[in-house]
């Protein structure tokens, strides 16, 4: 007991000392992490915690603090730990929110797509390419030339989006002046979500264009496959890297590709005809609009 007393009368004196210096502790080990700052922060201030903690112990008063007075040195302490920390708990929540399906967990039908903002649907769409892979920005409403989201495809491309939240089908000058709008951009290829569809005008106009056209329940089939939980895979089979980088042709256990096209899954077919009549393929959902294909090698699983 006396040897527990003995050594807690050497550490007061010490802690007392260096948890004067906790403003200069902070800052420095901030402005040396590169990565990560507010992490080091939050384990730093939690070091000087429990150095403060065991002060509380201390039957004789902190000493005037060489930097800040107490009880100033103290209150400000507390106020910068509490900073820290709803930082923190706002970053996980923001990453909680983009992650795919977070915050539109309840859109399962095209009324549902209808009842929100546009915005908020510009948003879920922006989500859903990210969530194949692909670097996509919303661009707002000011100075956009008629782009909603501009993608950075994971293999490279420009392409450029629109989204109509409309409670009617898009016509074709719609369309027309959006592949204006892509030769503008210098966009290699474009696309319009468009909840209530298109009219056959309009997707006939679309054929043999760099244009994909997805109407509401198209949009909802891609959103689901992209938040479905996520299966073990091997890194080469990984969705995200289909498009970005030639791999193995998939197994049929594997998660389907992306198509290099369009940037959505593709679909296990089996050709009806032909040379290669009975044997399983993946397809773009986009057929007849696009006619990517992967072959899966024969005796696959």
């Amino acid at each position: 007991m006396r040897a527990n007393i003995g050594l807690m009368e050497i550490l007061f004196p010490i802690f007392d000392l260096v948890f004067d210096f906790w403003p200069v502790a902070l800052v420095t080990s901030v402005l040396g992490a590169r990565r990560h700052f507010l992490r080091v922060a939050l384990a730093m201030w939690a070091f000087f915690g429990v150095m403060r903690a065991i002060l509380l112990f201390n039957p004789t008063p902190i000493k005037q603090s060489l930097l800040i007075p107490e009880p100033q040195s103290t209150g400000w302490f507390l106020v910068v730990g509490a900073v820290l920390g709803l930082v923190q708990l706002g970053l996980i929540a923001r990453d909680a929110l983009r992650a795919p399906g977070g915050r539109f967990s309840h859109v399962a039908t095209v009324d549902d797509l209808l009842k929100l903002s546009p915005r908020a649907f510009e948003e879920m769409v922006t989500e859903l390419y990210r969530a194949y892979g692909h670097d996509a920005k919303r661009t707002g409403s000011l100075g956009d030339h008629g782009v909603d989201i501009r993608v950075r495809a994971a293999n490279g491309e420009k392409w450029v989006v629109q989204c109509k939240r409309w409670r009617t089908p898009v016509g074709e000058p719609v369309v027309r002046d959006f592949y204006g709008m892509m030769q503008h951009e210098k966009a290699d290829k474009g696309a319009i979500v468009a909840v209530r569809g298109f009219t056959p005008q309009a997707r006939d106009w679309a054929q043999g264009k760099p244009i994909i056209l997805y109407d509401g329940n198209e949009f909802l089939k891609a959103w689901k496959r992209a938040v479905k939980p996520a299966k073990p895979k091997k890194a080469e089979t990984a969705p995200a890297k289909g498009a970005a980088r030639p791999s193995p042709a998939p197994t049929r256990a594997a998660d389907p590709p992306l198509c290099p096209n369009c940037g959505v899954p593709m679909v296990l077919r089996v050709a009806s005809r032909g040379e290669h009549q009975g044997k399983p393929f993946y397809g773009c959902p986009n057929y007849p609009r696009c006619r990517e294909v992967v072959p899966i090698p024969d005796g696959a699983d």
